[in-house]
């Protein structure tokens, strides 16, 4: 057990933790090679298709037992965590498909960058996960997810809060148990005849551990001339003024219904079958909020670059914790101001990414004490 850690019946108690699956919709062992979240709530569960036959049949009245089949099964929801400094990494592969970048470290400092882009099909790269479900009585019963993909995910921060993580999954079936009383349910998977073991969670203890990311280390900038390829930077750019929120999104097209005959009703790997959308919005007072309407109105093209810059970690040096999010190219989808009383007037201006072929859609350079994902 961890220092300072007590076994309770509530949520108080529960785990969640990731590793890469070797073979599609196969639990990979969980016994090491983890990486271990925090997080805040979640709502992973099985969905099984369940179908009540009726058939007329001789005055019967109710519906019958031997009528009733399950044919197939899912697997989604989300997982809410406070935005990470640490572990982010592995996520993040997966958030824009880059499996191809590791970890560097910048001079001898203790703390590693990794710039990602958008590089990879999706297909082959999948992922476990496992929650622990505390019972009351202070057991805490294993449910393991297969088949994992990101659907999609959204970073978020406000006035006065810790950023946010907001991660969208779609799963190949549940695993539930070994419970305590030796059961488990499997759901006749062909792919996994057990179930995994619960698992060890281990957080980062060394450097700065578990931080996480927040209102005051962020900034937000527009207005660059996208430049480069690997890395993209953005000249020209300025900072946003009197910006109060921002949620940046990022969702996938895939197909999450590839059922067939013969396959238990287990989906095979989801597939990409649509476009990516990069989009979000930020609220800001009107001031000197001109540049933003004109380019709303002309909807001509413009950048964003959020960044969020934690406290000097490592061994030496001044290098920090560090997310930086470029979108090099944005049209705007907002609105006009609208003075709706005495109060400060302000701006709701939404956004759309879009891939202008020359630059990345997307960039996310990462910096922690993290050596590998």
């Amino acid at each position: 057990m961890a220092v300072n850690t007590i076994p309770v019946g509530s949520g108080i108690a529960a785990i969640l933790v990731a590793k890469d699956e070797v073979t599609y919709g196969v639990a990979p062992s969980l016994a090491s090679g983890i990486n271990s979240y925090e997080f805040n709530n979640e709502t992973l569960e099985l969905k099984a298709t369940k179908v009540q036959g009726e058939g007329l049949g001789a005055g019967h009245v109710y519906h019958r037992t031997k009528r009733r089949v399950l044919t197939n099964y899912d697997v989604n929801g989300a997982i809410n965590m406070d935005l990470p400094s640490r572990n982010l990494g592995w996520w993040i592969r997966h958030m824009i498909g880059d499996y191809t970048e590791t970890p560097a470290q910048i001079a001898t400092s203790g703390v590693y960058k990794t710039v990602f882009q958008p590089k990879s099909n999706l297909f082959g790269h999948s992922f476990a996960l496992q929650k622990g479900v505390p019972a009351t009585d202070a057991t805490v019963e294993p449910f393991t997810y297969v088949g994992c993909k990101l659907n999609s995910w959204e970073i978020s921060c406000s006035i006065g809060a810790i950023a946010k993580l907001t991660l969208n999954i779609d799963a190949r079936n549940e695993l539930a148990g070994p419970f305590p009383n030796g059961g488990a349910a499997a759901s006749g998977d062909p792919l996994n005849a057990s179930t995994p073991a619960l698992a060890t969670w281990a957080g980062p203890t060394t450097g700065r551990g578990m931080e996480v990311f927040h209102f005051k280390q962020a900034t937000i900038l527009s207005g660059g001339t996208p430049t480069g390829t690997s890395p993209t930077t953005l000249p020209g750019e300025t900072a946003l003024g009197q910006v109060k929120d921002v949620t940046l999104q990022h969702a996938l097209g895939l197909d999450t219904n590839r059922v067939f005959l013969g396959s238990s009703g287990f989906k095979a790997e989801q597939i990409e079958n649509g476009y990516r959308n990069i989009g979000g919005q930020f609220t800001v007072e009107w001031v000197s909020s001109e540049a933003l309407y004109n380019a709303y109105a002309a909807d001509t093209t413009t950048s964003l670059h959020l960044t969020f810059t934690g406290p000097i970690a490592g061994t030496s040096g001044t290098n920090t914790n560090l997310l930086d999010i470029i979108i090099p190219n944005i049209r705007l989808d907002g609105e006009s101001p609208k003075v709706g009383g005495p109060d400060i007037v302000t701006q709701q201006v939404a956004f759309t990414g879009s891939d202008d072929e020359t630059t990345t859609p997307i960039q996310i350079t990462y910096q922690s004490e993290d050596v590998t994902f």
